[in-house]
């Protein structure tokens, strides 16, 4: 069964490279977490953006990076990182290292759209 890591794929298509890049790069980073946490299910119909959220701590570093970094995820989780990072700075990871303390206190809305940008990102490959 092929498994793909892939954020809004309807974004993927209609963005410029920058926006496929992150794309290429969460195919990249999740690959193996994903056979490692989500063997068997389907890359559509959203059981692998649930598998993905729910397993999200146990996802390796470079898969979670990715995920956040993809701006579609960026613009849904905005205001949770807002207020669950207020004055952190982006860059050198503080701001990836802040969401990912707090990835229980982000809204369902934010955990959705990190899951379902794994899953675009894993059934695109």
């Amino acid at each position: 069964m092929r498994t793909t890591c892939s954020a809004l794929a309807v974004i993927a298509l209609l963005s410029a490279s920058p926006a496929l890049g992150q794309y290429a790069d969460v195919i990249a980073a999740c690959r193996w977490d994903s056979r490692q946490h989500c063997a068997g299910v389907a890359p559509q119909g959203g059981g692998l953006a649930q598998c993905i959220r729910t397993n999200f701590l146990a996802l390796t570093e470079p898969c979670k990076t990715a995920l956040v970094k993809i701006a579609a995820v960026t613009e849904v989780c905005g205001k949770d990182i807002q207020q669950q990072c207020p004055g952190i700075n982006p860059g050198a990871g503080r701001l990836f290292l802040c969401v990912k303390a707090h990835y229980a206190a982000l809204s369902e809305p934010c955990k959705d759209a990190m899951g379902h940008a794994a899953e675009r990102s894993l059934h695109a490959q």
